[in-house]
């Protein structure tokens, strides 16, 4: 649905996936990684991206860094 829509009643529906990062035991980080409008797809996105997260943090320079993405329904 197009938020140009001409029934200007209408609902319009996302999915937001947020990056929550974390050094350390401090406070976390949130970021808006991306938008979505499938939330099926956005649900395998992230899915995706959390199992990356696992794999990069052996990487040296993520040391202490803990990443994990999460996805958030948004109705406009």
């Amino acid at each position: 649905m197009s938020i140009f829509a001409k029934n200007k009643n209408a609902h319009c529906t996302t999915n937001l996936i947020i990056k929550v990062r974390q050094y350390g035991g401090g406070s976390p980080l949130f970021y808006l990684d991306r938008v979505i409008n499938d939330s099926e797809k956005a649900c395998s996105v992230v899915e995706k991206l959390n199992e990356l997260a696992e794999i990069e943090k052996e990487n040296e320079d993520n040391k202490n860094w803990n990443n994990q993405f999460f996805t958030t329904l948004l109705t406009y």
